[in-house]
C-alpha cells in the first residue's frame, strides 16, 4: 500500500520509485488545486509546491497506463521552537542541547549568543521532547523549564511539549453494511479520505453528522484493505485499517491469515540458546580465553523445529518466530570484557563471515528448509534477523575488497568505534567488524543480492534488520525493490533503531521497512510496569506519540525485551538497578528474582503489549520470567521444564493473554483511546464495529472500582483487567 507522504512545511521532493517498481510506466500526475506539482524528467520523483488551500490530509493521484493509484499526503505539523537562556555576562564559553531529537548529540544543537543569551531554533513536530542543557560541557537540566521526566537510569531529563492541545476529532468503526461501513464521529471534520487498497473510494468535505456512510463503488475478490484519513480545524484525526474480504469487512478474526501482519505474535529466540536438537553439531570455540557464558551452548535450527513438532509455540499462541542470525560465523575468539578476563565466541551470529552459508553449528540447507515446512504447516511465520551493517574482519567480502568498508579512524586519528549518533553511518561496533560503506553502489548491489537470496532461496517470511540506522537509505529502498520484484508474497520488514520517532519513521514507508521495534515505548512501559516511583504518564504520552507518527494502525514491534538489555523481571524485582550498568551487573554476581511481585510485573507488560496496536514480540523465557543482567547474562539457555509455580503461572496467564487478542478484532485492528493515565490507573480502550474493550492497569496498593459497559468492575491493585462490552 502507497504509505502516507509526509510534507514539509515549505513542500519538496517525494521519491515515486519507493511507490512505482517501474516509474517509466507512469503517464502523469493529475492536478490539485491545493498544491503544484513537478514531475522529473526521468518520472523518478516529483517536487510538491503547497499553497494555503492545502489541508491537513490531501491526496496524490498518479496516473500509469491508464490505471489509477492514489496517495495519502500529510501536510506538516511543525512548529518553530526558540530556546533561549539568558546569561547578561556572558559567563558561559559554550551551551549545546542533546535530546531525542538530535540523537543525544549535542554538537547538533550548537547555541549561539545574541542580545545577552544564548539561542537556538528549531523544527519539532507535535509531542512530548526528552532534552538536556550542556553548559561548557556539563550536562543539566534547562532551569527554565519545570516539565522533567525519568531517564529510565535514576536520573531526569526535561520535556519540551508542543503541538495543540485541541481536542481533536475521534473516528470509531461504527456499522458494517451489505456493501460498504458506517463511521462514528465525535466532532465534525472538515475533510475525509477512505481508501481501499491504493484507490481513493471516497471524498467527503464539511461533515458536520454524527455518523458517516461509506458505500463500495466496486467488487473486490480476496483480501484487500480499507485505510480512512481525516482532519478537522485543530489537525488530523486518527486513522483506520481495517480488512475485506471479498468485499466485506472482516468481524471474524477466525478469518483472517498469517499473511495479515496484524495478526502477528512474534516470539524472539537466540537459536544458539534456545534448544540442542542435533548434537553432532554442538562445537564450542576451542580456546581457554572463553568463559562458557560466551560460548556456544550448543541450540540449534533442529532444536527449533523439534519444539514446533512438540506443539510448543502453538500451545503458547504465537504464530511467527523469529530467529536470531544463522549465517556462518567465526571459529575464534574476539573481544575481550575485562573483569572476568574472557572473550567472545559468535554464537550469536552478530558476526557473519558469510551472508548466505547457514553456520554448520546450527544446520544445513535442508535442516532450515524443514524448519520453514514445519512451521508454516502450523500456520506460522518466520522471520530471519539479518545482519548487512557491518562484517567479521575474515569475511572474504572484506579481505577481498578493504575499500568496502569505512575508515576505523577519524580525520583526528581517534578511533572510529560506537559512535552510534554523532558517526551514525560510519562508525564500527567493534575493531574487528568492519561497517560496510553504503556510499558505494557496488556494495549497494552486492549487499541486497545476498539478502534477497534469503527470500528467493527460502519461503521466509520477513527480516528483522540489524543496526537499520546505521545503513543509508539507498540499501533499503535497493533491497525492498528487489524483494518485491524477485518474490510473488508479501515479506515483512521490522528494523531495530534506537534514535527519534523522526530518525525511525524515516526508515518506513512503502519504499523500505514496514516497520521498527518501538524502543521508546519500550522504555516508557520498563519505567511504568518496573518501577515502583513512576505513574503512567509518560507511557501514555508515548503511546500515543507513537501512534501519531507511525499510524493509528502501525506494525511496530512491542517488545518484553531484548538480546541487549537486562531482562525486565530483573529490573522489576530489584535484582538490577536503573543507575548501574547492566552489563557489569551480570558479569559480577547471580543475578535471581529475590521479589516475587516482579512475575506480575511481567505479566503486567506482557497485558500491554497484547492491548495495543503493533507486534507484540516476546523475548525467549520471557513467558516464565527468566532473569538476568545485559549481555550476555540475558541469554541464558532456554528452560522448558521443571519451571516453579510462579513460572507456570506466567507462562499460563501469557498464553491466555494471546488467546484474547488473537480472537478479538478490536484488539487486532480497533482504534485505541487512552481513558485515563494518572500515577495509579492506566486505562486504555480498544473499538472495532460495535467490538469494545477496556483494559485497565492499577499499580496502586488499593483496589480500583470503575463502571464500563453498565456493570461495575473491580480491578485488585497490582495487576490488570480486560473488560469487553460483549
Amino acid at each position: 500500500m502507497g504509505t502516507p507522504i509526509y510534507l514539509p512545511l515549505e513542500g519538496g521532493e517525494v521519491l515515486l520509485t519507493d511507490y512505482f517498481l517501474d516509474v517509466s510506466l507512469i503517464d502523469s500526475i493529475e492536478k490539485n488545486d491545493s498544491y503544484v506539482t513537478t514531475l522529473s524528467e526521468d518520472k523518478k520523483q516529483i517536487t510538491i509546491e503547497p499553497n494555503e488551500k492545502l489541508g491537513f490530509v490531501s491526496n496524490l493521484r498518479v496516473w500509469s497506463q491508464g490505471f489509477i493509484s492514489d496517495i495519502p499526503i500529510y501536510k506538516s505539523t511543525q512548529e518553530r521552537v526558540v530556546f533561549s537562556i539568558p546569561d547578561p555576562d556572558q559567563e558561559y564559553q559554550s551551551v549545546m542541547i542533546k535530546g531525542q531529537f538530535n540523537g543525544w548529540v549535542p554538537e547538533r544543537s550548537v547555541m549561539t549568543y545574541e542580545n545577552d543569551s544564548w539561542k537556538y531554533e528549531a523544527n519539532f513536530n507535535p509531542g512530548s521532547h526528552q532534552y538536556l542543557l550542556v553548559i561548557d560541557g556539563k550536562e543539566g537540566l534547562d532551569p527554565k523549564n519545570p516539565d522533567k521526566v525519568s531517564n529510565g537510569m535514576g536520573g531526569m531529563n526535561s520535556v519540551l511539549k508542543t503541538g495543540n492541545d485541541a481536542e481533536r476529532t475521534r473516528i470509531t468503526p461504527g456499522d458494517v453494511m451489505e456493501n460498504g461501513f458506517s463511521l462514528q464521529l465525535s466532532h465534525p471534520i472538515e475533510e475525509l479520505f477512505v481508501y481501499v487498497d491504493n484507490l481513493l473510494i471516497a471524498h467527503k468535505r464539511g461533515e458536520n453528522k454524527e455518523k458517516i456512510e461509506v458505500e463500495f463503488p466496486n467488487t473486490y475478490n480476496g483480501r484487500s484493505i480499507v485505510r480512512v484519513y481525516a482532519y478537522d480545524e485543530n489537525g488530523r484525526t486518527n486513522d483506520l485499517l481495517f480488512p475485506l474480504e471479498n468485499g466485506q469487512v472482516i468481524t471474524d478474526a477466525s478469518l483472517l491469515k498469517r499473511s495479515d501482519f496484524h495478526t502477528q505474535i512474534m516470539y524472539f529466540l537466540m537459536v544458539d540458546r534456545f534448544n540442542d536438537g542435533d548434537q553432532s553439531n554442538t562445537k564450542p570455540v576451542a580456546s581457554d580465553e572463553i568463559l562458557p557464558i560466551a560460548n556456544h551452548f550448543g541450540g540449534d535450527l533442529k532444536g527449533v523445529t523439534n519444539k514446533i513438532d512438540e506443539g510448543y509455540f502453538e500451545a503458547l499462541g504465537v504464530n511467527t518466530i523469529w530467529l536470531s542470525p544463522i549465517t556462518q560465523n567465526p571459529e575464534g575468539a574476539y573481544g575481550l570484557w575485562p573483569e572476568p578476563k574472557t572473550k567472545f565466541s559468535g554464537y550469536h551470529g552478530y558476526w557473519p563471515v558469510s551472508n548466505t552459508k547457514i553456520d554448520y553449528r546450527f544446520g544445513d540447507h535442508e535442516v532450515f528448509k524443514e524448519l520453514l515446512d514445519k512451521a508454516h504447516g502450523n500456520n506460522m511465520n518466520v522471520i530471519l534477523d539479518y545482519v548487512a551493517n557491518h562484517v567479521h574482519e575474515e569475511h572474504p567480502l572484506y579481505q577481498k575488497h578493504k575499500d568496502w568498508a569505512t575508515d576505523l579512524y577519524l580525520p583526528d586519528g581517534t578511533m572510529n568505534t560506537e559512535k552510534w549518533d554523532s558517526h551514525r553511518l560510519t562508525t564500527w561496533f567493534d575493531t574487528f567488524l568492519p561497517t560496510l560503506d553504503f556510499s558505494k553502489p557496488e556494495v549497494v548491489e552486492k549487499m541486497t543480492d545476498s539478502a534477497t537470496f534469503w527470500v528467493t532461496d527460502y519461503e521466509l517470511d520477513g527480516f528483522r534488520h540489524d543496526a537499520t540506522k546505521h545503513i543509508q537509505e539507498e540499501f533499503w529502498r535497493t533491497l525492498t525493490r528487489k524483494i518485491k520484484s524477485r518474490t510473488d508474497r508479501p515479506v515483512y520488514q521490522v528494523g531495530e533503531t534506537y534514535g527519534s520517532y523522526e530518525l525511525i519513521r524515516s526508515y518506513m514507508n512503502t519504499g523500505m521497512l514496514d516497520a521498527q521495534f518501538d524502543f521508546n515505548l519500550y522504555d516508557a512501559a520498563v519505567n511504568a510496569f518496573a518501577r515502583t516511583d513512576t505513574g503512567f504518564e509518560q507511557l501514555a504520552s508515548s503511546l500515543e506519540q507513537g501512534l501519531e507518527y507511525y499510524g493509528a494502525n502501525h506494525l511496530m514491534g512491542n517488545i518484553t525485551g531484548n538480546q541487549d538489555r537486562a531482562r525486565f523481571i530483573s529490573y522489576a524485582s530489584g535484582d538490577v538497578r536503573f543507575d548501574e550498568d547492566a552489563k557489569v551487573a551480570g558479569w559480577t554476581r547471580d543475578i535471581i528474582i529475590s521479589d516475587s511481585t516482579a512475575y506480575k510485573k511481567l505479566e503486567m507488560l506482557h497485558a500491554f503489549n497484547l492491548s495495543v496496536p503493533g507486534v507484540p514480540c516476546i523475548y525467549y523465557g520471557d513467558e516464565y520470567g527468566s532473569p538476568g543482567g545485559n549481555d550476555p547474562d540475558n541469554r541464558r539457555m532456554m528452560k522448558f521444564e521443571n519451571l516453579s509455580d510462579k513460572e507456570l503461572a506466567l507462562r499460563n496467564a501469557v498464553t491466555q493473554l494471546i488467546k484474547q487478542r488473537k480472537n478479538s478484532m478490536a484488539l487486532l485492528y480497533g482504534t485505541t483511546e487512552v481513558l485515563e493515565a494518572n500515577d495509579k490507573l492506566f486505562v486504555l480502550k480498544r473499538s472495532y464495529f460495535g467490538e469494545e474493550v477496556v483494559i485497565v492497569f492499577n499499580k496502586s496498593k488499593e483496589e480500583a472500582k470503575l463502571n464500563y459497559f453498565e456493570k461495575e468492575v473491580i480491578v485488585v491493585p497490582s495487576t490488570y483487567q480486560m473488560i469487553y462490552n460483549r
